[in-house]
């Protein structure tokens, strides 16, 4: 899925920052990338987000906050797309800012360092929880009414809680670059959809390689420089994440969840659950229960 580098700041006019309402049958699947960062509330809907080379499901009451230049995707469930689901809503709000704009702002008060740490640790994604997830989604729906000094005040106050907090989880490996490049142009695309939409079918190394346009050598090549992981790693995370929601939906029968998630054996599905999740089938159930 090739990111498309998109430009949040001409569409919203903003200078510092913008904030943005989504209500739509279901987000936009197409992977992309800016240099203004984000600060995404999921009111309503589920799936899987790829962010850079994370691979994980979503669902409501996520916040996370992006930096700049990190390809990302929310990607929705397949019933999203049926026609006759017309209860499934795709809800966000969403706070933009240039980084930049920030820092020539934030210096004229002497917190260059603390916005520069902030930003370091945003290039990795940061999902958070806790009373920091609640208050920081509460000011957002603040800010989304407001107007002028209020709404400053308001961005003001994030920014102090963003700086502060402790309550997160980085989501991007340290090692992790954004590779991708225009000469790439559809490719990865056609095929993260491709595992998307078929994860519980038997994926075939030779059809992504052929829906790349490639032989399967390059292909392995072209996919690991741009994904930093292989395309059976990136599959199993797709299919593991799946299983996780299998289980967080009250479903306990470990066979049935590997056949359900599309490995076509349970020794399979055990090995890559303990090597994505570190613990074990079992172990992670027993933990849901707790």
């Amino acid at each position: 899925m090739k990111p498309v580098r998109a430009r949040i700041q001409e569409e919203t006019h903003m200078d510092v920052f913008a904030v943005r309402m989504i209500n739509l049958p279901f987000f936009s699947t197409e992977f992309h990338f800016h240099k203004e960062c984000q600060l995404v509330y999921v009111v309503e809907s589920e799936g899987r987000r790829i962010i850079g080379d994370s691979v994980e499901n979503f669902n409501h009451d996520e916040l996370i906050l992006l930096g700049p230049d990190i390809p990302h995707v929310w990607h929705n469930d397949k019933k999203y797309f049926e026609e006759y689901k017309h209860e499934n809503h795709a809800r966000s709000v969403a706070l933009f800012f240039d980084p930049d704009k920030l820092r020539e702002a934030m210096a004229m008060f002497g917190l260059t360092s603390q916005v520069e740490s902030l930003l370091r640790k945003t290039r990795r994604g940061m999902k958070f929880s806790g009373r920091t997830k609640s208050l920081l989604k509460q000011l957002l729906f603040d800010m989304a009414k407001q107007q002028y000094f209020d709404r400053l005040i308001t961005f003001i106050r994030m920014l102090e809680i963003l700086t502060r907090t402790r309550e997160y989880r980085l989501l991007v490996s340290s090692g992790y670059v954004n590779t991708y490049q225009a000469k790439d142009n559809d490719r990865i695309d056609r095929v993260f959809r491709y595992v998307l939409e078929q994860f519980k079918t038997d994926i075939q190394l030779n059809k992504a390689a052929q829906i790349a346009n490639m032989s399967k050598q390059a292909f392995c090549r072209y996919f690991k420089s741009r994904t930093q992981k292989t395309f059976l790693q990136f599959v199993n995370e797709v299919r593991i994440g799946h299983a996780c929601k299998l289980m967080t939906d009250g479903h306990r029968h470990i066979a049935s969840l590997a056949y359900d998630s599309g490995f076509n054996n349970l020794s399979s599905f055990n090995r890559s659950f303990k090597e994505i999740k570190e613990v074990t089938p079992k172990a992670y159930l027993k933990m849901l229960s707790a």
